[in-house]
């Protein structure tokens, strides 16, 4: 949620990319994407430490690799540079072979009806097909060992080299400087994402222009990674019921961030169990207590989850760092929401804590403990016997997320990879590179040609407008109402959020969309004040990506073809999200972590948790349950499937609308005083900007998974076994 960088909630993630083809379902319109040719010699090597790029490779003269260079390391921000011999490492990503025929293929495999439909390749067919060749890796070793670097590492994707600050600055063509961050967005120093920063700022390190690389390499490679020590933030989209009470009061002055054991009371065991009858009526009505967090069971038996298990299946999910309690933990949780244990080797991690690194870039590790507890056991809820494998990155920035994301996609390490973080593309700070968002698109595609199903979050702060406290400076430093990345991106399935009132027998009501407006109880005990729009699930039209062919025809073209920003688009773009499930906090799941509590000991307590980093975890489970009932066969990319075979079937996927009609009035909740804060109202289904209408729109996307959900998906992805 926006509020962490005060609260220290939410955890900064930084994201990185290389160069790829337009894809044939949504071209990337971030720019220009590609090396800029740069004659040999001129300009090159700068004041003092810059050097020529020119070894390794065949041709004479280097290009630049467009896009590395930060938008917030500008010239007046110089502080100083790094010592000559201080540690520096970097990833050189690789281009892939025939972008073209990869983003073709990849739709053919994932669209119904066509004639490759479902025919997934292997890992291996895959890399022969479309991964960087072996050549490739190999010249772009030779020219980094023969520019002075170290070579530590490669996978096929990238290849990793190591060395001082002056051998970095002559192998690239560059001089790396500190640069002068804050709070103010100018640069990303050390206390983003904590909370931390003082107003007079902290250093990052960054190049004084994009990297150089000789002309005969410039086709082996899509970017450049670690040369910034710190890059555009991403965040972790959960936040507690307790601490979304809290940034409700915020404005009011109230004081600070509570902590756990953090269920509220009173509260509510199902939506409107309780009304509040101490505090005064709200326009009229009496307004149930806020959920004090739904049960695994709770949620299981509205999205139709009861009787299936995911049982062969296995769940990736993306974080960063790795919790030491998460197994301890998931099993006491799963004890008390009556789940089986986790059995011998159901769960596995993939970490590598002597790695970690920008811990307090990324708002440290314990930041992220919260997330990994939230995604593990929201999966678990809805498909107890799938695999789960936790990938926790080295940390939250570019080089290590891309690593991830490779090793996961090229070995083909799951089914299914759930990613509950995103941010937006253009900040204060500087906007992503094209380059940057084309390697994740690459990478995306290589996953839908595989068979591998990838969900991302579709944010917490409705359009990312930048005059609210979510957007804003203080929150995710977004510069424009724009939509999140990289649920935006066209080969994911972006995943919103819903406030979903589950009744005494567990039956989903009714949901509308996840958007708060909010109301403090006045110091006299009287009456509501309006403290406004607070925050809200993730949507919109993108103004960077086009429209997939899967979206034409079922995505309204005043949707596709207007701007947030109320302009016309000169051709259709795409919208996000595209499904949605339960992601208000005051309507959250009930989540078991090992934290702090109160009177400074540490112990295992429960909190009700939301945000879309609920909802991308809750579809990934019962994904995993409909490979289940297909006998393991594989999803694969399933937009295609979802706007074409399940869009307006009610027992399959269920409209939501801003207002149900299952609710008279407003609807709202109460979360009582908590920790000497007054009452608040959260009023439901005000997500900004974006509006929940019958049929598609862009607030919750086709809908939220009916009871039927699971048997349909499984039943009309209709894929064959990878050959």
């Amino acid at each position: 949620m926006p509020w962490g960088r005060r609260a220290g909630l939410k955890a900064g993630v930084g994201i990185v990319v290389g160069a790829t083809a337009a894809a044939v379902m949504g071209a990337l319109t971030l720019g220009a994407v590609g090396a800029v040719a740069v004659p040999a010699g001129v300009g090159i090597a700068g004041g003092g430490g810059g050097g020529s790029a020119s070894n390794g490779g065949s041709g004479s003269g280097v290009v630049a690799v467009a896009g590395v260079r930060p938008g917030w390391a500008a010239p007046q921000d110089v502080v100083g540079v790094p010592a000559a011999g201080a540690a520096v490492s970097t990833r050189v990503f690789l281009a892939g072979a025939d972008p073209r025929g990869l983003a073709a293929y990849a739709a053919a495999v994932s669209t119904p009806g066509d004639a490759d439909y479902g025919h997934f390749l292997s890992a291996s067919e895959a890399a022969a097909r479309y991964a960087p060749t072996a050549a490739s890796e190999r010249a772009v070793a030779s020219w980094l060992v023969g520019s002075g670097l170290r070579v530590t590492g490669a996978n096929g994707q990238y290849v990793e080299a190591a060395g001082t600050a002056a051998q970095v600055d002559k192998a690239f063509g560059v001089v790396l400087r500190d640069y002068k961050g804050g709070e103010d967005g100018s640069a990303r120093g050390t206390g983003m994402g904590t909370g931390t920063g003082t107003g007079t700022g902290t250093e990052a390190m960054a190049p004084d222009r994009d990297p150089v690389v000789p002309v005969g390499l410039a086709s082996d490679i899509a970017t450049i990674t670690g040369l910034s020590s710190v890059s555009q933030p991403m965040y972790a989209q959960h936040v507690t019921a307790a601490a979304a009470s809290e940034e409700l009061r915020r404005d009011d002055g109230a004081g600070g961030t509570p902590t756990g054991p953090l269920i509220p009371s009173p509260c509510s065991a199902y939506y409107g169990q309780e009304a509040d009858t101490k505090d005064p009526a709200f326009e009229g009505a009496r307004e149930p207590y806020a959920v004090c967090g739904y049960s695994a069971e709770q949620l299981r038996t509205a999205y139709g989850a009861v009787g299936h298990t995911g049982r062969g299946a296995t769940v990736a999910i993306l974080d960063a760092y790795d919790s030491p309690t998460m197994l301890a933990d998931a099993n006491e949780w799963s004890a008390a929401n009556g789940l089986p244990a986790f059995a011998a080797g159901q769960y596995t991690a993939h970490v590598t804590p002597s790695a970690w690194d920008d811990e307090s870039a990324c708002g440290g590790t314990s930041g992220w403990g919260s997330e990994q507890s939230l995604d593990v056991e929201a999966v678990h809820a809805m498909a107890p016997a799938a695999h789960i494998l936790y990938y926790g990155a080295d940390s939250c920035q570019d080089s290590d997320l891309l690593a991830a994301l490779s090793d996961l996609i090229t070995n083909h390490l799951a089914q299914v990879i759930s990613d509950s973080w995103g941010g937006p593309l253009h900040s204060g700070g500087g906007s992503e590179a094209a380059a940057t968002v084309a390697a994740y698109d690459h990478l995306f595609q290589l996953a839908a040609v595989e068979g591998i199903t990838m969900n991302f979050s579709s944010g917490d702060c409705g359009d990312n407008s930048p005059t609210t406290n979510c957007g804003g400076a203080g929150g995710e430093g977004s510069s424009s109402v724009q939509t999140t990345f990289p649920a935006s991106d066209p080969w994911v399935t972006a995943v919103g959020g819903t406030s979903a009132a589950i009744d005494a027998g567990g039956r989903l009501a009714w949901s509308t969309s996840w958007g708060t407006e909010a109301w403090l109880l006045n110091s006299a005990g009287t009456a509501w004040q309006s403290l406004g729009w607070v925050f809200g699930g993730g949507g919109g039209t993108s103004a960077d990506f086009a429209q997939p062919a899967y979206q034409a025809g079922v995505v309204p073209s005043s949707l596709a073809g207007t701007l947030l920003t109320g302009g016309a688009a000169s051709s259709a773009r795409r919208v996000v999200p595209d499904i949605s499930l339960d992601a208000d906090p005051f309507t959250g799941l009930l989540v078991g972590e090992t934290q702090a509590l109160p009177g400074g000991t540490t112990g295992y307590a429960e909190a009700a948790i939301g945000g879309t980093s609920l909802a991308s975890p809750l579809l990934s489970g019962l994904e995993a349950d409909a490979i289940a009932v297909r006998g393991g066969l594989p999803l694969g990319f399933v937009n295609p499937t979802l706007y074409g075979c399940m869009a307006g079937d009610a027992d399959s996927i269920r409209d939501v609308t801003g207002a149900p009609s299952e609710v008279a009035g407003p609807i709202a909740e109460v979360f009582p005083p908590f920790q000497g804060q007054a009452a608040a109202v959260s009023v439901l289904g005000q997500d900004g900007a974006l509006q929940a209408t019958a049929g598609y729109d862009d607030a919750t996307g086709l809908g939220t998974p009916a009871p039927w959900f699971i048997d349909d998906l499984a039943a009309t992805a209709n894929a064959t076994a990878a050959r």
